[in-house]
């Protein structure tokens, strides 16, 4: 995910305290990007795959029918999240835990402007 976050021209990477931290940055706002992820359940998570494959706009209303279902503490499907915090920028993919690893199983999904902050207000971040 972070390779296709990073190639994203809207997004920098600005390094601060010797070069110690580093901060991803959406760029025509100046928003910082903060990561959230969210672990489910086989059946939750294929429903949230199945969101993420109708792309942004398809996201957006299936978000504003459904909803996210609730994460649990150990699930073998994760949800990455990497959102602006001025809620203009928001890109989500789903993984599986398998052989050890986290793969991705959809394409990573991005909105900016007003679909970003309608994705981010459905899933309450």
């Amino acid at each position: 995910m972070a390779e296709e976050l990073l190639a994203n021209p809207h997004i920098s990477v600005r390094k601060s305290f010797f070069g110690m931290v580093t901060d991803y940055i959406y760029t025509p706002t100046g928003g910082k990007i903060k990561v959230v992820q969210k672990s489910y359940n086989p059946g939750d998570g294929d429903a949230i795959k199945g969101l993420l494959s109708l792309g942004a706009e398809g996201l957006k209303k299936g978000l504003k029918v459904k909803g996210l279902p609730e994460p649990v503490n150990i699930g073998n499907m994760q949800l990455n999240i990497c959102y602006s915090k001025d809620f203009e920028f928001v890109a989500m993919q789903m993984e599986k835990f398998v052989d050890f690893f986290y793969k991705p199983m959809t394409d990573l999904v991005v909105a900016e402007g007003e679909d970003a902050r309608q994705i981010l207000t459905a899933i309450k971040l």
